[in-house]
């Protein structure tokens, strides 16, 4: 009876492990390898400065916010985001250099726990990108999305081109 059980605890373990060789996973060091980096930003523009009231939350920029920030912030980012399921948020907030203050491109580089929160949260994410398709785009992979939005649509082709090397990085991941 105990090599029984013990075949059985044996041949689950293994299945467990090669179910889990199937699902692929990124780590929060990819998002250091795809966050916008100073060559993608647009001429003219430049990582923008954070109000004084704003600082609270966002303490600096670009920034990988903490959980606190997170946590106010998930579900501001896209309708229903959920900062549970949230593992690392990067914020990028990128102002025309006349204009500091502003926030005329935003990329968010978001690490969700894993494969079955990333899963669950595109779809509100990928849902409010398609309203707003005129000026943001989603980059994803695995449990890695990418949003990059721009106030005004006559900005887009920066989004565009911001994107494209983004996407590069992500399929280098």
């Amino acid at each position: 009876m105990k090599r029984i059980i013990a075949g059985i605890v044996v041949i689950g373990c293994v299945g467990v492990v090669f179910a889990s060789m199937g699902v692929s996973q990124l780590s929060p060091g990819a998002i250091d390898r795809v966050k916008p980096m100073a060559s993608d930003i647009p001429e003219g523009y430049i990582y923008g400065k954070i109000p004084e009231p704003y600082k609270k939350t966002l303490k600096d920029n670009p920034w990988m916010m903490d959980r606190a920030a997170i946590r106010r912030l998930a579900d501001k980012v896209y309708p229903g985001g959920d900062h549970n399921k949230i593992a690392a948020m990067h914020l990028s907030i990128i102002a025309d250099e006349k204009k500091p203050f502003n926030d005329d491109i935003v990329c968010y580089v978001i690490l969700y726990h894993n494969e079955k929160a990333a899963r669950e949260e595109m779809k509100k994410f990928s849902e409010y990108a398609g309203f707003n398709a005129d000026r943001a785009l989603l980059l994803s992979r695995d449990n890695l999305a990418v949003f990059i939005f721009v106030d005004d649509i006559e900005n887009f082709h920066h989004i565009q081109e911001m994107a494209r090397a983004i996407g590069e990085r992500i399929k280098g991941l």
